[in-house]
């Protein structure tokens, strides 16, 4: 197989500048021309099930940021409660629903844990999909779906620090921008279409055990 790998170090303000409240979000992007704003918010306002899936006790708009915790804090209480001993909700865990096919995404959040676990915390880009999580020691890694997995220490992304993400998409080519640091990977594994998946296309946040997940603000543009 073969890919292809473009770097530019480019300021987060510069992709997303500030804007007044009224006025609605620029789009610019690398991989994209255009494209139609689908979503924004900043979380001052209701809770969007829409995009995020019914209101649960895991999750709540506080202080203008969706704040996702775990369900339970014992698996003793989840099975009682759940009569089951399987996805017992002991770990935060939020969709964002309905992303376009291709697309261009904003993101500024955050993982509150101590620890990197696992596996975790993860962002899925597509259910079960691309993969991008925490370097041991700063950075990030991208995990293509049955290709192959890049490492960004330069990206310096830590634990319970905001993560200034952007994301561009199109079948077979991504970009990912984490705090200014960016590059765009062309490959024929890049997707984010999950078969089994009926509810996707959708993002995953994972937080693992003993954080939670606070949101300040997303964009989404869906891209012609």
């Amino acid at each position: 197989m073969k890919y292809a790998i473009t770097f530019a170090a480019v300021l987060f303000s510069s992709i997303c500048p500030a804007t007044n409240a009224t006025d609605p979000p620029s789009f610019k992007s690398q991989l994209f021309e255009k494209g139609t704003l689908v979503y924004s918010d900043d979380f001052d306002g209701e809770y969007n099930k829409e995009r995020w899936g019914a209101l649960k006790k895991d999750r709540q708009i506080k202080d203008g940021k969706l704040v996702v915790t775990a369900q339970f804090k014992s698996k003793e209480e989840a099975m009682k409660a759940l009569k089951r001993d399987h996805h017992l909700g002991l770990e935060p865990v939020v969709h964002l629903n309905r992303i376009p096919e291709a697309f261009v995404c904003h993101l500024r959040y955050k993982f509150e844990t101590e620890k990197l676990t696992p596996g975790r915390p993860v962002l899925q880009i597509g259910h079960h999909m691309v993969v991008f999580n925490y370097l041991e020691g700063g950075g990030h890694r991208i995990k293509l779906p049955d290709g192959p997995a890049f490492t960004e220490p330069e990206s310096g992304m830590k634990l319970s620090e905001w993560i200034e993400l952007v994301i561009e998409y199109k079948k077979g080519e991504l970009a990912i921008g984490v705090n200014g640091y960016s590059k765009t990977y062309n490959h024929e594994a890049v997707t984010i279409i999950n078969e089994k998946d009926k509810l996707g296309p959708r993002f995953t946040f994972k937080g693992g055990p003993n954080c939670q997940i606070v949101f300040d603000s997303v964009r989404l543009w869906k891209a012609d």
